[in-house]
């Protein structure tokens, strides 16, 4: 007896890529993104300026930022 399997549409194989990404990105904990070189120089000099290695000031930016948005939302972060 051969079974068949359902057929999955378009979307419903793009959500499921989509979660599996999404969960890739939570366990791992990275995020990254693309600045130019004038936001970069100004990121560098802003970080050296508090003393504070750039990666931990924008992770504290992000995180303040997120608690902002997410309060507006009423949810809590």
């Amino acid at each position: 007896m051969k079974t068949t399997k359902k057929k999955i549409t378009a979307r419903e194989r793009a959500e499921k890529t989509q979660a599996a990404a999404r969960n890739r990105v939570i366990e791992r904990g990275i995020i990254q993104f693309r600045a130019d070189a004038e936001i970069m120089d100004l990121l560098l000099q802003v970080a050296m300026h508090k003393r504070m290695p750039y990666g931990v000031m924008c992770r504290a930016w992000v995180v303040e930022r997120l608690r902002q948005e997410a309060r507006a939302l009423g949810q809590t972060a």
